[in-house]
């Protein structure tokens, strides 16, 4: 089976672990970090790809031709603020694993995520990926946030600034999590010192990724919402988080 991937970079070294130890042959682009803060942006932006890949257009992948087509679209995202809903793919069936966001994939279970979730709420999630790739809350990144807006803004606008971006309110428990395969002590460690620096709980927590490896190797049951040609993806407020529906006329 050949798969075009479209991912967010905050599962880039999972999706990248499984590529190399899978015979599913898999053709990735990862998509910027922190687009779900803005979902309407995030709708656009993987709609704009998956029309690339559609019309093999798509400067990222390699050119599709007989024999060597994708048989399906994967989106490395959970429901993300409703920024998958509404994406359709012309061409390919387009899968997307039910969950949120994509805290529930590093865990491999939904329900073993909404557990925690809910037994401990005011959890801000940190892993390798997340910390290379996107901003976490820890002394350093606020200290370089503050440096670059006190000489833009002047220091007072600048701490003005720097709290109502990077608010730490509500929470106050920094987890890591990790699997087995992608365990970085050091990551763990900045983990504890951000706990420390915000006076928060830490907590160490080990996921799987059993619910991934089925996502790109087609193991897809109840897990994952599937869009055939002519549907789109849609929010869902019955349990299943994400399904598919007939696309709407434009």
């Amino acid at each position: 089976m050949r798969y075009k991937v479209i991912a967010c970079k905050a599962l880039f070294r999972e999706f990248s672990l499984l590529a190399s130890q899978t015979r599913t042959v898999l053709d990735i682009t990862y998509m910027r970090q922190g687009l779900h803060d803005t979902p309407d942006l995030l709708r656009r932006a993987l709609q704009e790809e998956i029309d690339k890949v559609d019309d093999n257009a798509d400067m990222h992948s390699n050119e599709q031709s007989p024999g060597r087509m994708f048989n399906a679209i994967l989106l490395g995202y959970g429901l993300c603020s409703n920024g998958v809903a509404g994406l359709s793919s012309k061409k390919y069936p387009l899968v997307v694993p039910r969950s949120d966001d994509c805290i529930g994939l590093f865990w491999g279970s939904y329900k073993k995520y909404r557990e925690y979730f809910d037994s401990h709420p005011g959890t801000y999630w940190y892993n390798a990926s997340w910390i290379e790739n996107g901003w976490t809350p820890s002394e350093e990144n606020r200290r370089m946030r503050l440096e670059e807006y006190t000489a833009l803004y002047g220091e007072d606008n600048a701490l003005y600034l720097v709290d109502v971006e990077t608010t730490t309110k509500g929470y106050n428990n920094a987890a890591y999590i990790y699997w087995d395969e992608l365990h970085f002590p050091e990551y763990e460690q900045y983990t504890k010192d951000a706990a420390a620096y915000y006076s928060w709980q830490f907590d160490k927590v080990k996921g799987d990724s059993g619910w991934l490896r089925d996502f790109i190797e087609g193991r897809w049951d109840h897990r994952f919402a599937i869009a055939r040609p002519g549907q789109e993806l849609a929010a869902d407020y019955t349990g299943q988080i994400i399904t598919a529906c007939a696309k709407e006329k434009k």
